[in-house]
């Protein structure tokens, strides 16, 4: 679960290879993208087009990675009912 204190400050997105084990730091990963908000990083993520054989994964401001799956979940509850 992401922390309140999270959803107003900076996240990173990098776009990383899908064979990528969990947790493993990609060896072929993109640039770091930089949000003022996890929010808007989800909704980049969300929104655009990842490069053929990567998905998105988000690294929050407390540390947490938030993985693709997760990322779907997210989305949806920032969308409301």
């Amino acid at each position: 679960m992401v922390p309140d204190t999270d959803w107003d400050a900076p996240a990173h997105l990098q776009y990383e290879p899908m064979d990528t084990p969990k947790g493993a730091l990609p060896q072929h990963a993109s640039d770091v993208m930089e949000f003022s908000s996890l929010r808007e990083a989800i909704h980049w993520a969300m929104t655009n087009e990842a490069p053929a054989g990567t998905h998105a994964v988000i690294r929050t401001a407390s540390g947490e990675v938030i993985e693709p799956s997760h990322l779907e979940e997210l989305w949806s509850s920032l969308q409301g009912p």
